[in-house]
Order: structure tokens, then C-alpha cells, then sequence
């Protein structure tokens, strides 16, 4: 970089002189900087964890008189509004101090507060907010419509009942995972009026005693979809090609290789083919790599926390999807031997 702009003051000149089209990933590069550095400054240990209380009385719904303003905007407020996206996407834990910044940034920040949310007894105050506010429910700005990404992970903090609740209410999801403590076949009709984009669940479990269905209109719109367990798998794997919209496929490792690749001819839209082991699984996932040509799309790998990743990947970060299309796309390009079909 050229050392007269290198300073931040001129860097700051340079982002002002360009519109939201016009920034390279070097710029973006920067404005995560800058994200990563507001993100230290409101950050206090004692206040980065959410308080139900707190969350209550500030940010839930309303933009308090006495928020500060601080004064008109130092970037363009395109640039800036990023910034305090970024800084929010990244660093969670920051949005309640955030909010506190001035009523322009509570604006931007406050929808992401519940944009991914996984319920379990680490997110106590926010779960605790979804299963209490029904009575809300029908405001536009109430969280429920908030919600993109959902994961019924633990019922710790959450009955199963009131489980069902928040995702009959989460009406704009197009992200859900579902433990199986929470899958019940209650909830087809609901998922059937959702627009899913991701879909974790057991499919025995949540089509019960009936065959399942994967012309249902849960799977309409479904791109990504894992398939947790093994039971009732193997009867619809030669018949995942009526899915209209797949393009990602996971798959659990206990099911014979043979039945998992013989899904790759009839789906020929499909992008990627996963199949994963736990981490604990170390010796199973070593002994399956066997190096042998295969469909390129088939790829395995092995994770240490699911929901983590699920997280990641509902905040567009890196997760087993995204580095399983980068693993086809460099295996596609001869950047990978042949006969290599897993990540390390």
C-alpha cells in the first residue's frame, strides 16, 4: 500500500469518495478492521454477556429519548451502517452496547440482535424473550419477524412445547435446525409455510409412523439440507432427486457408502455431497479415507461442535458447507489428487 495511504485518516478519505458498489475486498478488509476496533471500544468483560433485564427495558422494541445522538455521522451512512453490522455480526456479545451508541446505529443493530438464535442454556435472556411474547407477536418489529436462522438445540431452557411456540411464531425463518427432543411430526403443517433455504432434522422422527414425504412443502425451497441418523434414510436416498431446489446434501457417516453415492447420478444438480463424522469418531473417519476416484462431489470430513458450526454458517461465516465447496471447487480446478475425497 501506497504509505500516504496507509494512514487512517486518509484510508477514511479514500471510503468516503466511494459508493457501496465501488469497494474492493481490500476496503471491505478495512471496514471489518474498523468493526473488530468499535467492537473493543464498547466491550467491557462485565458487560458483554445479555441480561433479560437489560434486554427488557432497552433494546427489545424501543428506541429511548435518551440515547445519544454523538453528533452527525463521520462516514457516509451507508459506510457506517456497515461498519456497525459487521461489528455486530461478528462480535454478538457487543449489540447491547451497540445499541446504546446513538438511535441511528440502534436502528441498524437492533434486527440483528435476533437474526440467528440458538436456543440453548447459553442464550438464556433471548430465548427467555421468544417464549414471553406472544402477546407482541403481531407487531411488525416484534422479534418473532426478526428471526432468520433458528436452532432447537437444547431443552434445558426450553420445554418442547414452547419450542413449537417460537417456531410457529418465527415466521420468516429460512435457517432451522432441530434437535430431536424438539422434532415431532405436531410440526409439519407449520414448516410446510415456511420458505426454508436450510434444513437439520431427522426425517424419521419428524414424519412419525408415516412414509416420509419429500414432496412435502416443508422441502420447496430447501437448498441445503443434512439429514441427521440413519433410520428410514436409505429408503428415500434414490428418490432425493424430486427435491426441486437441492444443491447441498448431508449425510449421517453410519450409512453404507455405497447407498450414499449411488444419490450423485440421479442428482445432477447437486453441488455437494457431505458426509461428516464427530470428532470423537477419529478412527472411523481415518479408516474411511481409502483413496479411490469418486464423483467429485462427494466429500468427508470430520467436525468437533455442530451447533458452532451451524452458528457460523447462519452468520455467513466459515462452516462445513462453505469449506466443503471450496474443497470441490479446488478438486475440480486439479488443485486436489484424484483420489483424495476428504478434509483434514
Amino acid at each position: 500500500m501506497n504509505p500516504t495511504t496507509a494512514h487512517p485518516l486518509n484510508q477514511v478519505k479514500l471510503i468516503q469518495g466511494l459508493t457501496m458498489h465501488d469497494m474492493s475486498d481490500a476496503l471491505r478488509q478495512y471496514i471489518r478492521t474498523l468493526g473488530r476496533r468499535t467492537a473493543k471500544k464498547l466491550s467491557h468483560p462485565k458487560k458483554t454477556q445479555y441480561s433479560e433485564r437489560r434486554l427488557r427495558s432497552s433494546p427489545h422494541m424501543k428506541i429511548h429519548s435518551e440515547t445519544p445522538p454523538i453528533g452527525p455521522p463521520f462516514l457516509p451512512p451507508e459506510l457506517e451502517q456497515l461498519i456497525f453490522e459487521i461489528t455486530a455480526d461478528m462480535y454478538p456479545k457487543s449489540i447491547f452496547n451497540l445499541l446504546q451508541v446513538a438511535r441511528r446505529v440502534h436502528i441498524w443493530v437492533q434486527p440483528l440482535l435476533f437474526r440467528v438464535i440458538r436456543v440453548n442454556t447459553h442464550n438464556k435472556a433471548l430465548t427467555n424473550i421468544l417464549k414471553t411474547g406472544k402477546t407482541d407477536s403481531k407487531r411488525p418489529d416484534h422479534p418473532y419477524g426478526q428471526v432468520r436462522h433458528l436452532a432447537l438445540e437444547s431443552i434445558h431452557n426450553c420445554s418442547v412445547d414452547e419450542g413449537g411456540l417460537i417456531l410457529e411464531l418465527c415466521t420468516n425463518l429460512v435457517d432451522l435446525g432441530l434437535n430431536s427432543w424438539f422434532t415431532d411430526p405436531a410440526l409439519l403443517p407449520v414448516l410446510g409455510t415456511l420458505q426454508l433455504r436450510r434444513l437439520a432434522v431427522n426425517l424419521r422422527v419428524l414424519f412419525g409412523q408415516s412414509p416420509i414425504d419429500l414432496r412435502h412443502p416443508l422441502f420447496h425451497s430447501v437448498t441445503h439440507l443434512d439429514i441427521f441418523r440413519v433410520e428410514g434414510v436409505a429408503d428415500i436416498l434414490p428418490k432425493l432427486s424430486v427435491l426441486p431446489s437441492l444443491t447441498h446434501l448431508a449425510l449421517d457417516s453410519d450409512l453404507p457408502r455405497e447407498k450414499i453415492l449411488g444419490v450423485l447420478p440421479g442428482c445432477e444438480d447437486l453441488k455437494v455431497l457431505l458426509v461428516q463424522w464427530r470428532r470423537f469418531e477419529k478412527e472411523g473417519f481415518a479408516t474411511a479415507k481409502v483413496p479411490c476416484v469418486y464423483d467429485v462431489r462427494f466429500v468427508i470430513a470430520i467436525y468437533s461442535d455442530y451447533w458452532a458450526e451451524w452458528e457460523n454458517g447462519a452468520r455467513g461465516r466459515e462452516d462445513s458447507w462453505s469449506r466443503a465447496d471450496e474443497f470441490v471447487l479446488r478438486k475440480r480446478k486439479g488443485e486436489v489428487e484424484e483420489m483424495r475425497y476428504w478434509i483434514n
